[in-house]
């Protein structure tokens, strides 16, 4: 999508706000240039009157009652056009969030990881400004413009034609030293914002390891770092300034330069007799209106610049293709047979778009419906990869995965997800309750005393932490769980999986923080409760794959070995090498 595409498929849909917007613009204008008539007839049947004024006492009360009477008219009408023209560009801004959002929690994982969070947020918060107020104050200002630049230049030729030759002349200089400018400023403005979505990020990264930057005393360096980004915007900021405190002093005292040039002029055709007072006053007059938004063309100039910037950088999100949204989820149905002859995994194989190695090579296996399988290797050996193209948190070539007949790759992410739960070591927790991250996405959650929630925390040995929390469940976590301790967070995490029934639960080290004696309880209910029908448990201690009826070994992406418990420790391997240094702990 383009700059302008965009614009339109957001703009067109206020299409009636804008006209009637436009009209009362219009209508602002012309009333604008009818004042100025009235007030040349006033002048003028003053300086016919020689000193008599009771022969056109009327006459003149007549005008200056339609005087007052456009002048109330103005008023009306110039807040009807700001409403019509204000209300869609906050309207707009709603949509766009909403877009982006949506859009957000759509993409795929590698976008995340090339895209630091505070990139993200910054774009959000403050691009999207700049396109708010282009759909607001700056389509006013151009329909303004544009009506101001055709209704006063007549009226100024219709009253003296060499007279509006010598107002023109220099405006059209002044646009030429604008145009110049704004080279400049564009320039210095797209810089301006990247450096600001550099600072959203380093500020976000610096406070969420602020633990790690203390540690090592990197903090005076991390200070420093963020100084000299700082100080960088800084810089372009005052370019940005220096230039525009050179054309606004200019456009700010057009008015009063072409006033001047009037006054020598139009005072020299007074003298003449080729113009009068009234004439020349309603001359004066209709030039404030010319220059009043020529004026506001640079700060319009500068609105439509950052907007367009703002465009350009949101739609690097918006942009992004997602081949699921073009995947027809199945019928709930259909959907529910899905797992009935599991997952058969053939011959997957996946290198990352920035490697040349591959991360799985050529892996093999099945995972059938109320059977457990468990993955154990080194760090790096593959086994993050895999899970994340068994949930399709990575996109995996086709006939690799299958459920059944269906081709992993040509299901919906609804589906899949509908299907394939997972649990990650690198656990999240809202910045919420201990009850609300339980429940969060299942359908007890507005029942506070629910019974399947006490037997969860119970199951998931979370029961003597909660009754040591002053609060309870309703305990506030802190961002990113940041009061509680790491084998806290994992059996919330845990617990909240438990809640949630599915086909396939995937545990990716999620029992790495908690004690041998724990880890045995959890796994024990875990199998005991069957939350869902298969299990697939990733874990580098083998007592926590001890159960499973399936156990395999990777190592640099391939299946180095595979069985049960008791067959693999009798083999020479990583398995039994595991088992043997694990024992002796």
């Amino acid at each position: 999508m383009s700059n302008l595409r965009f614009l339109f498929h957001y703009l067109s849909n206020f299409k009636f706000s804008y006209i009637l917007g436009i009209i009362f613009i219009v209508l602002t204008n012309w009333i604008a240039v009818t004042i100025p008539g009235y007030l040349k007839l006033c002048i003028d049947l003053l300086s016919e009157s020689s000193g008599d004024l009771r022969s056109n006492t009327d006459q003149l009360f007549e005008y200056l009652l339609m005087m007052f009477g456009l002048a109330l008219s103005i008023i009306i009408v110039r807040t009807l056009s700001r409403v019509f023209f204000f209300n869609p560009g906050r309207a707009i801004e709603f949509q766009i969030k909403n877009d982006l959002f949506k859009k957000l929690t759509l993409l795929q994982k590698n976008f995340y990881e090339k895209n630091p969070t505070g990139t993200i947020i910054s774009k959000i918060q403050n691009d999207i400004n700049g396109v708010r107020m282009i759909c607001g104050f700056g389509m006013m200002q151009v329909f303004n413009i544009m009506t101001a630049l055709s209704f006063a230049p007549i009226k100024m030729w219709q009253l003296s034609a060499p007279l509006t030759l010598y107002t023109v002349l220099p405006i059209i200089v002044v646009f030429i030293i604008i145009r110049f400018s704004m080279h400049f400023v564009i320039r210095y403005t797209r810089a301006r914002m990247l450096t600001l979505q550099k600072i959203s990020s380093f500020i976000i990264s610096s406070l969420s390891g602020i633990d790690v930057i203390k540690s090592y005393d990197i903090n005076k360096l991390n200070i420093e770092n963020f100084e000299e980004t700082n100080k960088e915007m800084m810089n372009q900021s005052l370019k940005i300034s220096f230039i525009r405190s050179f054309f606004m002093p200019l456009l700010q005292n057009l008015e009063n330069i072409l006033r001047v040039i009037i006054l020598l002029v139009g005072g020299s055709m007074v003298i003449n007799a080729s113009l009068t007072i009234g004439e020349l006053t309603a001359f004066i007059a209709y030039l404030a209106l010319l220059t009043m938004p020529i004026m506001g063309l640079g700060w319009l100039t500068t609105i439509f610049q950052t907007g367009i910037i703002g465009v350009t950088s949101l739609l690097t999100i918006l942009n992004q293709e997602i081949p699921e949204t073009k995947i027809e989820p199945l019928p709930r149905a259909v959907r529910k047979q899905l797992f009935d002859q599991g997952l058969d995994i053939k011959n997957l194989s996946y290198t990352y778009p920035d490697q040349d190695e591959p991360a799985l090579k050529n892996i093999s296996f099945s995972i059938l419906p109320n059977q457990t399988v468990g993955i154990l290797g080194k760090i790096g050996s593959g086994k993050t990869t895999l899970i994340n193209c068994l949930n399709r948190y990575l996109l995996i070539d086709n006939h690799q995965v299958f459920m059944g007949h269906h081709d992993l790759s040509d299901l919906s992410l609804v589906d899949v997800r509908s299907v394939i739960h997972t649990v990650s070591q690198d656990v999240f927790l809202f910045s919420d309750s201990i009850r609300n991250n339980i429940l969060f996405g299942t359908k007890q959650a507005e029942n506070l005393a629910n019974p399947d929630l006490t037997d969860v925390i119970l199951e998931s040995a979370l029961q003597e932490d909660i009754f040591r929390f002053q609060d309870g469940l309703d305990t506030m976590v802190g961002e990113k769980g940041i009061m509680l301790s790491g084998g806290q967070k994992q059996r919330i995490s845990l617990a909240r999986a438990l809640m949630t029934p599915c086909d396939l639960l995937i545990l990716d080290n999620v029992l790495s923080a908690v004690d041998h004696e724990t880890e045995r309880f959890l796994l024990e209910h875990i199998h005991k409760r069957r939350t869902a029908r298969s299990l697939l448990i990733v874990s580098n201690r083998v007592q926590a794959l001890e159960q499973a009826n399936l156990i395999l070994v990777l190592d640099e992406g391939r299946i180095v070995a595979r069985g049960t418990h008791q067959s693999l420790i009798i083999q020479d391997g990583l398995y039994r090498e595991t088992w043997e240094l694990q024992q002796s702990e």
